[in-house]
């Protein structure tokens, strides 16, 4: 669950999204090549990787906000969370359908892990709203 018993974010939830996010956004080799053999920029991966890196930058947020003991910050998280997640699924879907538009190049992750995300996240975003604003 996302949410301590006091309707606060617990701060593993953002850390996991951080994680994930960032090393595909950040550290993967992967998805950093933005470039094809030719040496043209390829905007399905420009997309992809800003995608990834906005995302992870947005769950760093929101850890910092699940950290925060003062009252009038802290249930702040959820509710970012919540939006961040949204964002993310969108992110997500967004790759997916360009992903499958683009034949001249692919994403480096198949169109079946990507839906199994965007539900997944989507899911769990849509919870931590719903919680948030109870």
């Amino acid at each position: 669950m996302t949410n301590s018993p006091h309707g606060q974010l617990d701060p593993l939830a953002p850390l996991i999204s951080l994680a994930v996010f960032g090393y595909y956004g950040f550290l993967n080799s992967t998805t950093a090549d933005i470039t094809n053999s030719a040496g043209e920029i390829v905007p399905l991966w420009v997309g992809s990787l800003w995608i990834l890196r906005a995302c992870a930058v947005l769950f760093a947020v929101c850890a910092v906000l699940a950290f925060a003991k003062k009252p009038s910050v802290a249930p702040w998280g959820l509710l970012a969370y919540g939006i961040v997640g949204a964002f993310a699924t969108l992110g997500l879907l967004a790759i997916l359908v360009w992903d499958q538009l683009d034949r001249e190049y692919a994403f480096a992750c198949p169109p079946i892990i990507m839906l199994i995300l965007v539900v997944w996240n989507g899911y769990s975003s849509a919870m931590t709203l719903r919680d948030a604003l109870r």
